[in-house]
């Protein structure tokens, strides 16, 4: 024994327990050398040959007492020799630990490499030639505990009674009792009140009839029973290739596998097919376990005599089948063969998990080692020594079904009849059942002559009514649209993709990158509607593809070609493919219908013609009366657009609030033409405490004017700053000047874009004023807003004066007069430019300075702004800016005032 590197290395690559024995037992063999060496009387004489076998006795003979196995592949140290000794128990119960924790690991029913441990050099082998794990089999049904001696159950009358049974006696009639007897050395059994009798070598039946004899003649009038209470244990060897060999003892029921068992099992170099049982008497008996595992028996359940011997020897010649079978494993050839014919070896390995449909190949070795692959026949031929047989399912197709997908009620397969009909599948009407778009269905088969996928469009209209037919074939898919599929063609999404501005779903992008690649209109009616509409073309970005359309790219480019648009006063406007010509009730009512305003008595119709070998398309518009011409008779075909008017009417939509000092307040709806005074003599009129110089008129249409114009402002003074800057950066003194009005007009900037526009028209609301003056009545808009407030009783003085505030209506008095009770100017104000908000929030400007010659009329409810000096800020270019905005909010404030009084 030589202790180097590698055999280190492979002694730590297997369990880390063996690993720690190995290296222990190593290093009692080095120190058991050297003391060896040491000894005095060993000559120079001694050679280092018996140096080294004195080394491997001593490691021997440590193996042997601590009864240590190799790990690795599960061998022993122990040979074949028939008369060798068992070891110790200690070892024995050791290695019933390791067998439990082995037995353990193989529960699990997954084959894999080293599944009952360390996987063994065969398996090793087979896996690296198959690229799988692969099994021994049958290794794992012997590693089972040993059976438990049989404690009930009725013993056979022939059972031959050996030294060691118990046998149970019962007596009944004038003694009743039972005794319980065993045989003892000398072969006999002693009861009480009988003579010994013989019992080794009879039988159950045989000592029964002796023992009534003997009773009837020594108890008169009393009957005898006897039973087999436990049978005697035997001893037995078990030999070879098994975890533990030695001799077992056994009850005298044993067979062969129980002996098996108690041995640990056999270890994967063993054979299960070359096994002898030697009886004491000298025959010999072959053994087949693999007769056992198949339920045949054979000797495998021969009962065992006492001194029997089992010797397991080494494995035979072996072959392996592998890929879809029940059971891949490695088998070994039957007892005086090399080979196994392949219907045996399917047969150990289950059979293929297919009938039919399988592909087999046989893996071989040449004369030079090299492996070689062909394909053969499962039903005939021999596989030789370590060849390897391997079986494929050919293909997983399933004939005579097609696959029903989209909006339907069960989606999946579906056994066609061997007409493969699309009327007959349809006959049960529960399979359509949802929101199906019946005018466009598609069936997605496969071009005969380039196996190409192929969608062929389908009018399930024409199908259910029995005026047309289509053949399926088996593979072929049967896709139904629902109404999302259809609505989602008129989405901002499609009008992205026609836009070539890209996709959020894989349909919607290779829709893009077609548009982009081609220029042809094959989506010009989609493109025309959806743009025409209104559609944003700037789609967000997560959009939700329905299913069907991420699953089948192709079929959205499909269906925008064959598109027809219904636009007008129809329920659902949109896009709506079709296979075929069909009737404009068709489109209609896929629309949704009519809506109520529509005028059918003038339909446009507008068809793109292009006749083959055509240079251009041509446009060709319908008008149609709809009144006159039936809707079953006008045909609709793709590509066409169809426009339903709507009838001019009279009523208004929205509705008109007025509010305040009239007699029935509230929202009234209006028609067409419908005036101011109208809606006031249908709210009853004024009240007596109304003020209509100071209404209210707000309008939606002006309110967005406003917020536009404001808009507006705000750039321009974003791009008077720029140019401050500019011109600042050219001066050398005025910094601060410019600061704080750069910081003024940011505020103003900040308000504007801010500011929610309240949308006031100064409109005359006085009912005498527009009975005299008609052109005054204003027209209604729906959405109009009217406030009719009560007269009020002052003045507002705000701005640059010492009191701003609210001062009592004066009847006379002017607006300087105004502006001393409020305290007279400050040293900011800019009388100048002063001006009056009257009630009806119109405006006009008043002169206020020494010079002036005429006072403007203030009526109750007016307000008198006095402005700020702005000379300080005249260096500005947006001076005549900032002059806008003051008195455009002063103008709000003025309405703010007017609605909250």
């Amino acid at each position: 024994m030589t202790l180097d590197s590698a055999s280190l290395r492979e002694i730590l690559r297997g369990r880390p327990g063996a690993a720690v024995r190995h290296f222990a037992i190593m290093m009692m063999a080095v120190a058991v050398g050297a003391l060896v060496l040491a000894a005095p009387g060993n000559s120079r004489a001694q050679t280092l040959f018996d140096l080294q076998s004195q080394i491997e006795s001593a490691t021997q003979a440590l193996q042997s007492g601590g009864g240590l196995t190799d790990n690795r592949d599960g061998t022993a140290d122990t040979s074949l020799d028939p008369n060798a000794t068992d070891r110790s128990e200690g070892a024995d119960e050791e290695d019933d630990d390791a067998n439990k924790r082995r037995s353990a690991a193989d529960e699990a029913d997954e084959p894999r490499l080293g599944q009952f441990g360390d996987p063994s050099s065969i398996e090793r082998d087979y896996a690296l030639r198959t690229g799988r794990a692969i099994s021994q089999y049958g290794y794992r049904v012997f590693r089972q505990a040993a059976r438990a001696p049989i404690t009930s159950g009725e013993i056979s009358p022939d059972y031959v009674l050996g030294i060691g049974d118990e046998l149970i006696v019962t007596y009944r009639g004038q003694t009743s009792r039972t005794v319980s007897v065993q045989v003892n050395r000398d072969g006999d059994i002693v009861l009480p009140e009988t003579p010994p009798l013989k019992a080794v070598g009879s039988t159950l039946a045989d000592l029964r009839e002796r023992l009534q004899q003997i009773t009837s003649e020594i108890m008169v009038g009393s009957r005898v029973f006897a039973t087999v209470g436990s049978v005697r244990l035997i001893s037995v060897s078990v030999l070879g290739e098994v975890v533990r060999p030695g001799a077992r003892p056994v009850n005298s029921f044993a067979t062969v596998v129980d002996a098996i068992s108690a041995a640990g099992g056999v270890i994967r170099s063993g054979s299960l097919r070359r096994i002898e049982l030697v009886r004491a008497s000298g025959e010999r008996i072959s053994v087949d376990l693999y007769d056992y595992l198949s339920g045949a028996g054979g000797a495998a359940t021969e009962p065992l005599q006492d001194g029997d011997r089992i010797v397991v020897p080494l494995l035979g010649p072996t072959v392996a089948v592998d890929g879809d079978v029940a059971r891949p494993g490695i088998f070994e050839t039957a007892p005086g063969r090399s080979s196994m014919a392949v219907t045996e070896a399917m047969k150990l390995a289950g059979g293929p998990l297919r009938p039919a449909g399988n592909r087999f190949m046989r893996i071989s070795f040449d004369k030079e080692g090299v492996q070689s692959v062909a394909s053969t026949d499962a039903r005939s031929g021999t596989l030789n020594r370590s060849e390897i047989l391997q079986v494929f399912i050919d293909r997983n197709v399933v004939g005579g079904t097609i696959t029903v997908e989209g909006s339907v009620s069960t989606p999946g397969p579906r056994a066609i009849d061997s007409r493969g009909s699309l009327k007959v599948l349809l006959e049960n009407l529960d399979l359509l059942s949802g929101s199906p778009y019946l005018p466009f269905a598609v069936i997605r088969s496969r071009d005969p002559s380039t196996l190409l996928p192929l969608f062929i469009p389908v009018d399930l209209v024409n199908v259910l009514s029995g005026n047309q037919d289509v053949t399926l074939s088996s593979g072929d898919r049967f896709i139904v649209l629902g109404a999302q599929d259809i609505s989602f063609l008129s989405s901002p999404g499609v009008a992205g993709a026609l836009s070539n501005t890209g996709g959020a779903c894989p349909a919607l992008a290779s829709l893009a990158s077609l548009t982009s690649r081609t220029r042809a209109d094959s989506f010009i009616s989609a493109r025309q509607f959806l743009v025409q509409g209104g559609t944003s073309t700037r789609p967000p970005q997560n959009v939700n593809c329905p299913a069907i359309y991420d699953q089948y790219p192709n079929l959205l480019p499909l269906l925008l070609e064959n598109i027809t648009a219904v636009t007008g006063d129809v329920r659902r406007p949109g896009l709506y493919p079709i296979v075929q010509p069909v009737p404009l009730r068709l489109m209609l009512n896929a629309a949704g219908g009519l809506g109520r305003s529509a005028d059918i008595s003038r339909v446009e119709v507008t068809r793109y013609d292009a006749a083959v070998g055509a240079q251009t398309t041509t446009v060709r518009r319908e008008v149609l009366d709809l009144t006159q011409v039936s809707l079953d008779a006008v045909m609709i075909r793709p590509g066409d657009t169809v426009r339903v008017s709507t009838r001019i009417t009279t009523r208004e939509q929205g509705l008109v609030t007025v509010r305040g000092e009239v007699l029935r307040p509230g929202a009234y709806d209006i028609t067409r033409g419908e005036r101011l005074s109208d809606l006031l003599t249908r709210a009853g009129g004024l009240t007596s405490e109304a003020y209509p110089f100071g209404a209210i008129f707000t309008r939606d249409r002006v309110r967005n004017l406003e917020r536009q114009a404001n808009r507006r402002t705000a750039d321009e003074l974003q791009k008077g700053i720029v140019s401050l800057l500019a011109r600042q950066a050219q001066r050398s003194s005025g910094g601060s000047g410019i600061a704080d009005a750069m910081r003024v007009v940011r505020e103003l900037v900040s308000d504007l874009t801010a500011v929610e526009p309240y949308g006031r028209v100064v409109v005359e609301a006085d009912p005498a004023v527009l009975t005299a003056r008609p052109e005054l009545d204003t027209v209604l808009e729906g959405g109009d807003e009217v406030v009719i407030p009560k007269r009020p009783n002052y003045v507002l003085i705000v701005g640059e004066v010492l009191n701003p505030g609210a001062q009592q209506f004066r009847s006379g008095l002017s607006a300087a007069d105004y502006v001393k009770l409020a305290g007279g100017y400050t040293m900011d104000s800019d009388e100048g430019r002063a001006f009056v908000v009257l009630p009806n929030g119109a405006a006009q400007p008043t002169n206020l300075g020494s010079w002036a010659t005429q006072d403007a009329n203030v009526p109750p409810g007016s307000m008198l702004v006095i402005p700020r000096d702005l000379a300080p800020f005249d260096f500005l270019a947006v001076t005549s800016d900032v002059t806008r905005i003051v008195s455009s909010l002063a103008l709000t404030a003025a309405a703010l005032n007017a609605v909250q009084n």
